[in-house]
């Protein structure tokens, strides 16, 4: 072998050489490219995922706000209705107590003073029971309804035995009054009275007719009518001669008109009675008639004239008593304008009611 060939199996052994390395780069350079793309698929998916949450980490937050916007706006509503409730709530407890002060106000004003006329009797002799000269007995009251007039804290009231001293304190009005070491001014005004009505009720009872309560319902008015005479007629239980019979069907009422008097006085101290019809048994309740008339209805208003209402008596300390008689002394005086005192009445911080009789012939 020469040495020309030596050396070109040598080369070609070096060019192999070479080329095995060749090869194993290609396939290292593929492999790293293969690999590269991998890592380029995973990074945009990573991307993309990042991306995502991104996306719902941003709608979460979104909502999150939504949810807060609406929690506040509900809360600002529960708020503001609240709020509205409470004024709502304060206006109403307002109302009630002006209309409580008005019920009050109309309470003391339906207290009566009812006043019986004076009548003299003069006894003659018994009246028989079977007289029939008088039906009814017959009863008039006169009802005179007024407001107190309330005397505030700090107020005085004096009535004086003259008119024409009254007028005078009224046209001077006003007066220095020196109450324990000090000096008070004092106004004198009019009385102002509320309107007061005056009424008169007029009562009748009757003597023979008897009404009866709690009828039976849906039995026929001529079947009942021959049952309430049978029943009533009978003297074991008080009763006597029957007139008539009439029903009022409104208001499930009877009346009985007795021949004689007496039988109704009887029959209503027992006030129930049993009454029978067929197999059932129905309690009647009995009562006299009475008769009830309003007449001669009058409503007044006016002035007291002999009584003055002295206000600003305030910044003292003493007991009312006390200051009642400094009061009392000082418009006394002629001196003062004042004169001779009916009356007087004087209240330190509380209010009173006061009623004024009032002439009303």
């Amino acid at each position: 072998m020469s040495a020309c060939e030596t050396d070109r199996e040598k080369l070609e052994a070096e060019l192999q050489t070479w080329k095995d390395k060749l090869s194993e780069a290609e396939r290292h350079k593929t492999d790293l490219l293969i690999r590269r793309l991998d890592a380029e698929e995973k990074k945009n998916k990573a991307q993309q995922d990042l991306e995502s949450l991104m996306d719902k980490k941003r709608k979460i937050e979104e909502e999150k706000c939504k949810i807060k916007e609406t929690y506040e706006k509900e809360r600002d509503d529960l708020q503001r209705s609240n709020s509205e409730l409470k004024a709502q709530i304060q206006e109403l407890e307002q109302i009630l107590k002006s209309e409580e002060d008005s019920l009050e106000k109309m309470k003391e004003g339906l207290k009566g003073e009812i006043k019986m006329p004076e009548t003299y009797i003069n006894f003659k002799e018994p009246m028989k029971e079977d007289s029939g000269t008088y039906d009814n007995i017959s009863h008039k009251l006169q009802v005179v309804m007024n407001n107190p007039f309330i005397l505030e804290g700090g107020q005085a009231l004096v009535t004086f035995e003259e008119r024409e001293v009254a007028e005078r304190i009224l046209r001077k009005r006003n007066f220095k009054l020196t109450i324990n070491d000090v000096v008070v001014e004092v106004t004198a005004s009019k009385v102002n009275l509320e309107k007061t009505l005056q009424y008169e009720i007029n009562m009748d009872i009757s003597k023979k007719r008897l009404c009866i309560h709690d009828l039976p319902v849906g039995v026929p008015d001529e079947y009942l009518r021959e049952k309430l005479e049978l029943t009533f007629y009978k003297p074991s239980i008080g009763g006597g001669e029957i007139d008539k019979v009439q029903f009022d069907r409104e208001r499930n009422v009877a009346t009985i008109d007795f021949l004689h008097n007496g039988v109704v006085e009887r029959l209503v101290k027992q006030q129930h009675f049993q009454f029978v019809l067929g197999d059932l048994t129905h309690q009647l309740k009995v009562e006299p008639c009475i008769d009830i008339e309003m007449n001669k209805l009058q409503l007044y208003t006016g002035d007291s004239e002999r009584t003055v209402l002295l206000t600003g008596i305030t910044g003292v300390e003493q007991p009312e008593d006390d200051i009642q008689d400094i009061i009392e002394v000082y418009f006394q005086k002629t001196s003062n304008g004042g004169g001779e005192v009916e009356r007087i009445l004087y209240s330190h911080s509380r209010k009173r009611p006061v009623v004024f009789d009032i002439d009303l012939s």
